[in-house]
This record gives structure tokens, C-alpha cells and sequence, in this order.
């Protein structure tokens, strides 16, 4: 008799059904954690961290940020602190732009009062600057001045009678008799007469220098505000902030030279946020 050889059966057995749905359950689980994990890396993770640019303001210099670059040293950030001549806004943007040409990698940029004017002008269409980070500092808009953002809000101490000290070419320092008072009146006076006396002569040209194009208008930013500044009003730093749509952090007992003294290791989470947002 002839027998027809019998067909294999598709019909796996119900123990390889089994191990089957097994397996493909242990995959969707490891597959599940993979990605769960990989959201949890921040943004910028893979690229290289950014180092930090500080630029200091009027009547003042790089040690202004001493502090705040070592808790940025402390948490593995490589700090940069040009040396601006104050001579005037286009030689110290040039200043600016020269450090971030030979700093390798993406940059934030920080700046405290002019130089906040300065880093918003240095900025403006560099695709390396991933952020700006300001402390009592102006954020103008493209033609606007110094003098020009502080009219209708009070006016800056030390252009008091006497509390400037300007020599023949137009180059100012604050009178130290006055620097505490005017500039850093939350600071202990031995503290505050070392930053008065270093202060860099800086000539009175920035105030009536027009901006360039705003790079707060491209870029993120985020701004510190001094609650008792006595060279920038508070209520003009905060209108700034505002315009900017900048993230906003208030030091509520800060002077103008607060926010990288006293309220420096707050400041320093505020540059370490612009860094890690991407």
C-alpha cells in the first residue's frame, strides 16, 4: 500500500509557543528601559560641555569673577575671562569676539553690567554661542544706549556730583571714597575698597554708543536681577529680562556687584542651567 508521507505542521507545539512569548516579552522590556534611559540623558550629552566666557562691566576687570569661576572650575567647566580695554563698544566686542575665535567648542556667554551690553553685540550670528547669561547687566536693542535705557528710571549713584573721577581723555573711575555706597554696598568694606581699587579706568564714550544688532533676540538668556542695585535700577532690569524673555532669578539683597559676590554660588546654577539647556 502506498502511504503519503505526512506534512510537517506549521502548528508550532504549545511549549515552543510558550518560550517564544517569553522572549519577545524580555526584549519589549529591555527595549522599553533602553529608551526610558535615553530620555533621561540630558540634551547636550554626546556634544562637547560648553566652556563659559565671563565678561566683566565698567570700572571694573576679569578678577570681578574670581568666585564665580571657581564654582565653575569646582563642577568641571572651563572659564574663560577676557580683560576688556574699556576704551570703547567696538574694541571691547572685538575683544570678545577675538576669545570666543580662539576657544574651541560651543561657548555660553556671560556678561555683568556693560558687559552685558558687550555680549550682546559679540554674539550676534556666531552659531557657537548656545546661550547668554546676565547679571545686573543692560540688554539693549539695536540702537539703543546706555544713557538712553535708563532714562525714566533712577539714575545711576555714582553720576552723583563728585563720585566720578575723569581724567583728561574722558576716562572715569568711581571715586573710592564713594565705590561702597554707589556700587557694592552689601559687601564688607576692606572687600569693597580691593575692587575699588582695581577698578580699569573706563572712558564715558560707552554710554552714548548705539548698540549693534541684539543677540538676546536669537539666542536663550537668562538673567540674575540685584534687588538693591544703585548703578542699574531693578525695575530697568527687570523690564530688560522681560523683553528678552529671558529665565529670570532675583537676589533680593544684591548690590550691583552682588550677583557675582555674595549671591555667587546661586549664580553659578544659573550659568550651569544655560549650559545644560539645549
Amino acid at each position: 500500500m502506498h502511504h503519503t508521507p505526512a506534512r510537517e505542521s506549521s502548528v508550532r507545539p504549545p511549549r515552543t509557543r510558550a518560550r517564544l512569548l517569553i522572549l519577545a516579552a524580555v526584549v519589549l522590556a529591555l527595549l522599553v528601559s533602553v529608551l526610558t534611559t535615553t530620555s533621561a540623558i540630558p540634551a547636550f550629552a554626546g556634544t562637547p560641555r560648553p566652556s563659559i566666557v565671563l565678561v566683566h562691566g565698567a570700572f571694573s576687570g576679569p578678577s570681578a569673577w574670581d568666585e564665580v569661576a571657581a564654582g565653575l572650575h569646582k563642577d568641571g567647566y572651563t572659564t574663560v575671562t577676557p580683560a576688556l580695554t574699556l576704551s570703547g563698544l567696538a574694541d571691547d566686542v572685538a575683544t570678545v569676539r577675538a576669545t570666543l575665535d580662539a576657544t574651541p567648542g560651543p561657548k555660553i556667554l556671560v556678561g555683568h553690567s556693560y558687559g552685558g551690553f558687550v555680549v550682546s553685540n559679540a554674539a550676534t550670528g556666531r552659531t557657537d554661542v548656545a546661550g547668554l547669561v546676565f547679571t545686573a547687566a543692560f540688554l539693549p536693542d539695536q540702537g539703543e544706549t546706555i544713557v538712553g535705557l535708563g532714562t525714566g528710571y533712577a539714575p545711576a549713584a555714582f553720576l552723583a556730583p563728585g563720585h566720578l573721577v575723569v581724567d583728561e581723555n574722558g576716562f572715569a573711575t568711581i571715586n573710592p571714597a564713594n565705590f561702597r555706597a554707589d556700587f557694592a554696598q552689601d559687601l564688607n568694606p576692606k572687600l569693597a575698597a580691593s575692587m575699588a581699587a582695581s577698578q580699569t579706568p573706563t572712558s564715558l564714550s560707552i554710554l552714548f554708543t548705539p548698540s549693534g544688532q541684539a543677540a538676546w533676540r536669537d539666542l536663550p538668556s537668562w538673567y540674575a536681577i540685584s534687588g538693591v542695585d544703585r548703578v542699574i535700577d531693578p525695575a530697568l532690569q527687570r523690564d530688560m529680562a522681560s523683553r528678552a524673555r529671558a529665565t529670570v532669578v532675583t537676589f533680593d539683597d544684591a548690590s550691583h556687584a552682588g550677583g557675582f559676590t555674595h549671591y555667587s554660588t546661586r549664580f553659578v546654577k544659573l550659568v550651569e542651567q544655560a549650559a545644560t539647556a539645549r
